[in-house]
């Protein structure tokens, strides 16, 4: 039960039933027994895929009320949860209790504080704590922060040194260099990268091609992309929500709509629900296109699936019906908003205004004048420019 709970609430039900269990003086328990310090810890685990900190340090305390010495692995799963959330004040508060202990941190305690020291953007600590015990996991961590601060040089190095540490680059490390490289623009070092993944007999996931995908979408490589897609599926993985967005959008970019929908039909036969994103870049196509009758089809959609349209959604639209002159229809959706609690911003305004401006008539002008008094977003000033 307690490996395969998927939610917090799935959490919060197993840890509620165990504490009941644990509890000897539960007047209804038909049967006693205590939590051994292995189940304790694989409760611990749990909690710390969702980082219910508040509950792990009531497990915890838990432990130390029954009396069990906690081990290693405990002290390493409360570290590496307080480390994902940068918290380094309570992961020395727990490396002190591992030393008060008698115990010695191990490979998977340095690991956890590289993680810690880079998620609070400390690269010099992080790469100090690597001059101790290191793993996959801990070059990967530091090739991670090395690769957001930009540092792509470094990156590498510590790549083609994983080896002299006899360590083997996993599908992460290989992914972190290859979204890295794609974002600076260099895709050929990208696809050589990928290449050498595969030569190594290191599979890609999903979110390794996902990343190759968007890369080829933006430099209009449109049919390379989709061959890739193919190549997800022949490899019966699963494309996320993320690896269909990037194609589509791709193709809305380059006018083919009709395209980008046989990808929302291939997204939605493969049981795989279109997102918010998703609906905003087949909108921002079909604006485009001058097809915004179609487009408000979408927002139809869209509010069918229980999904709520946002700012980009309405401003897209907004500007699509003006464009066509349609300022009753954009009022309607301004109204919507409004309705829905999603507040208007400057483009949303600016819109409204250049269309009223553009009509004769100082009524025109006056109406303009109006729904700017009403607008109390920043960047208010810059509209009057437009009257």
């Amino acid at each position: 039960m307690v490996k395969s709970y998927e939610s917090t609430e799935d959490a919060q039900f197993a840890l509620n039933v165990l504490r009941r269990m644990n509890n000897s003086n539960a007047e209804d328990s038909k049967f006693k027994f205590k939590l051994s310090l292995r189940s304790y810890n694989m409760l611990l685990m749990s909690l710390a895929r969702f980082l219910m900190i508040d509950e792990m340090k009531s497990v915890y305390a838990e432990i130390l009320d029954d009396k069990i010495p906690p081990n290693i692995y405990t002290f390493n799963t409360m570290i590496n949860a307080y480390c994902k959330l940068g918290d380094l004040v309570q992961v020395e508060l727990y490396l002190s209790k591992i030393l008060q202990a008698g115990l010695r941190l191990d490979v998977h305690t340095y690991t956890s504080l590289i993680l810690g020291h880079c998620r609070i953007n400390d690269a010099d600590s992080a790469f100090r704590v690597f001059g101790c015990r290191r793993n996959e996991v801990s070059y990967t961590n530091l090739i991670h922060r090395f690769c957001e601060a930009g540092k792509i040089d470094e990156a590498l190095k510590l790549f083609y040194h994983m080896g002299e540490d006899d360590c083997h680059p996993t599908v992460r490390t290989y992914t972190v260099l290859i979204y890295v490289l794609c974002r600076s623009g260099m895709k050929m070092e990208a696809l050589n990268l990928f290449k050498e993944m595969m030569d190594k007999g290191c599979e890609p996931n999903v979110h390794t091609y996902t990343v190759l995908i968007d890369s080829m979408c933006n430099d209009n490589k449109l049919d390379e992309a989709k061959k890739m897609l193919n190549a997800i599926t022949l490899k019966w993985l699963v494309p996320s929500v993320v690896t269909y967005n990037a194609l589509i959008d791709g193709y809305c970019k380059e006018g083919m709509i009709d395209v980008a929908f046989e990808v929302l039909d291939a997204m939605e036969l493969n049981n795989c629900r279109p997102n918010i994103r998703t609906y905003n870049e087949l909108i921002c196509g079909f604006c485009k296109a001058r097809k915004v009758h179609k487009a408000m089809a979408l927002l139809s959609k869209m509010l069918d699936e229980g999904l709520s349209p946002s700012l980009m959604t309405y401003n897209l639209l907004i500007h699509g019906q003006c464009k066509e002159g349609h300022l009753d229809s954009a009022f309607r959706l301004l109204n919507l908003m409004n309705d829905n609690g999603v507040v208007p911003d400057q483009w949303t305004y600016s819109a409204l205004i250049s269309t009223l401006c553009k009509k004769k008539g100082g009524y025109m002008k006056l109406m303009a004048y109006l729904i700017l008094s009403r607008k109390k977003a920043s960047g208010q000033m810059k509209l009057y420019t437009l009257l």
